[in-house]
């Protein structure tokens, strides 16, 4: 596919942000572009990593529409972080790429072919001592941020038990973000955490579901490996409430054209819209 380089932004959008293209994709063509800001602080270091092989149901009306990545729970001594592994991986590029004053195809297409790979879009920060969450997250190419205090969870503990790696996990319930979850949970780790923003039981979650399995976590590893804990803190962060980003996070799947303001796709009418199946469901 040749895209001359001043459409090649808007093209990019469209292509995979409304199309959902399978397969490899490749830009091709001399171009030039900026490589975009980066920066970022360091929180803490990790302690522990949990992998959780993350299964995401993109359509709630098509079974097919499945999509999966690795996440990964990285847990600090003052602060966890939960995060698409993909994601950590672009953020490497970015960071390498920012300090050039222009990248081309190739540092293009590394860049879009790692994003098309992230399953769970978000990045969660969990402050232990302030007892409060930071969950960093895009619609289309805004980046947009948001903070809210860790909920109480009224788990129902139940007997049923099994192993999970090589541990003895046992099983809990809660409501919680309009869905039915199912947690395993290990009292032979005793971290009160697990994916997203689940926690608040005798140990680590394990295995977390909900009823409908349109989203499903469950541990394939884990290390004591010493990784960095960064926060993104760019100019261009919009700071913002959860309920409105979940609202501009709907708007965009329903309504893809209006976020699309580029003379290039103007005029065009109105797009297909794009399934919408958020992890919480927020009226």
């Amino acid at each position: 596919m040749r895209i001359n380089n001043i459409s090649i932004l808007v093209v990019i959008l469209i292509l995979f942000k409304i199309s959902n293209l399978n397969g490899q994709f490749t830009l091709k063509g001399n171009f030039n572009l900026p490589p975009g800001e980066y920066k970022e602080i360091e929180l803490d270091k990790t302690k522990q990593n949990i992998y959780y092989n993350y299964t995401h149901l993109i359509n709630p009306n098509d079974d097919n529409k499945i999509k999966n990545s690795i996440t990964v729970l990285q847990i600090g001594k003052k602060i966890s972080k939960f995060v698409d592994t993909n994601t950590l991986k672009i953020d490497s590029l970015q960071k390498k790429h920012s300090v050039s004053k222009t990248i081309g195809s190739k540092e293009a297409n590394q860049q879009i072919n790692i994003k098309r790979k992230i399953s769970f879009k978000k990045s969660i920060f969990n402050s232990y001592q302030n007892n409060l969450f930071t969950t960093q997250g895009k619609v289309l190419s805004t980046k947009y941020e948001f903070e809210e205090k860790v909920s109480n969870l009224n788990w129902q503990l139940k007997n049923n038990s099994k192993k999970i790696l090589k541990y003895n996990v046992k099983k809990a319930m809660v409501n919680y973000g309009g869905r039915n979850w199912i947690a395993w949970y290990t009292e032979e780790i005793p971290i009160n955490l697990g994916p997203y923003v689940f926690g608040s039981l005798p140990g680590l979650i394990l295995e977390l579901y909900d009823d409908k399995k349109n989203f499903h976590f469950i541990a394939i590893g884990i290390d004591n490996e010493q990784k960095e804990i960064y926060k993104r803190v760019e100019k261009k962060i919009v700071k913002t409430s959860k309920k409105d980003f979940f609202k501009a996070e709907r708007n965009f799947h329903e309504k893809p054209e209006i976020f699309l303001q580029n003379d290039i796709v103007r005029g065009v009418g109105k797009f297909k819209k794009i399934p919408y199946n958020p992890i919480e469901i927020i009226d």
